[in-house]
């Protein structure tokens, strides 16, 4: 197959069309389901986008995609895989850094996104252990609070363009060791495990408001492409935000709460009663 990947930079390394070519295999990505593929970047669409070869050792898909879908798939957040591929794969040629500055944007995008759902999972966690910790569940609000740690952990890591591992603690103990100490705190402590609730509610607020900003950036982004307010179905209907799920409910309210967003009421056909539609303040 080298010698497709010869022939195919021969023919496309002073083609006006042509943007650049990146190559994926079994060791850079896991979601190939042939041995190889060779993606072919194009500033206009062309015939057979789509291409499968074999020899006696490897098989290889060989894929056009043209800019304008790679802009789509950002905006829209479709063909991940694709955006991994892109994001992972070596760059065999490209002209005027294009491919390097591409990877540079989806970086950046996959990065903000992936901080705002963890953010949004984060506020969720520690609204729920602090009407936990209120009412006097303390076991319970335990186990929210950990998993509020568990999301600020993984934020902190996303924040070093790193992504988070299953033994993510790890990570953070030399990322960020002030985090890994709330942790440890809360789980080996020595105060009962009210006053450890307590603390760590106390450390967790400042740590959000502190990470609020970065972590609302991308949901502020979405509102900003209407200059109307949005109901609550339309946002929570939309592709960019599909993934926050209810967590996103909660994030709206904080940020109410916090003077970022605010929501004018519409009338419904129940005197007394109106709809909430949010908008930036």
């Amino acid at each position: 197959m080298e010698h497709l990947l010869e022939v195919t930079i021969r023919q496309t390394i002073n083609d006006d069309n042509t943007v650049g070519l990146l190559y994926v295999d079994k060791e850079t990505s896991d979601d190939t389901e042939l041995d190889a593929v060779l993606i072919r970047i194009v500033k206009t669409p062309e015939h057979d986008t789509l291409l499968h070869y074999n020899n006696a050792t490897k098989s290889v898909e060989y894929r056009i995609v043209e800019l304008e879908r790679i802009s789509r798939i950002l905006v829209n957040g479709q063909d991940r895989r694709l955006v991994e591929w892109l994001i992972n794969g070596k760059i065999v040629s490209e002209k005027e850094e294009s491919i390097s500055t591409l990877r540079k944007e989806i970086l950046d995008k996959n990065k903000r996104y992936k901080i705002a759902v963890e953010f949004s999972r984060l506020v969720r966690k520690y609204t729920e252990a602090k009407r936990l910790f209120d009412k006097g569940h303390f076991l319970d609000a335990f186990n929210s609070i950990l998993y509020s740690l568990h999301h600020l952990a993984r934020i902190s890591v996303i924040e070093h363009g790193i992504y988070p591992e299953v033994t993510v603690w790890q990570q953070v103990k030399k990322l960020e060791p002030e985090i890994y100490k709330l942790y440890d705190e809360m789980v080996t402590g020595e105060e009962s495990i009210e006053k450890r609730i307590d603390l760590l509610l106390i450390a967790l607020h400042f740590a959000i408001t502190s990470k609020t900003k970065t972590g609302s950036s991308h949901l502020i982004e979405v509102m900003k492409e209407s200059d109307r307010p949005w109901s609550i179905e339309a946002l929570s209907g939309h592709h960019s935000l599909k993934e926050y799920g209810d967590d996103l409910v909660v994030l709206l309210e904080y940020l109410v709460q916090k003077g970022i967003i605010d929501f004018v009421k519409y009338e419904t056909e129940l005197e007394g009663v109106y709809f909430r539609h949010y908008y930036i303040k």
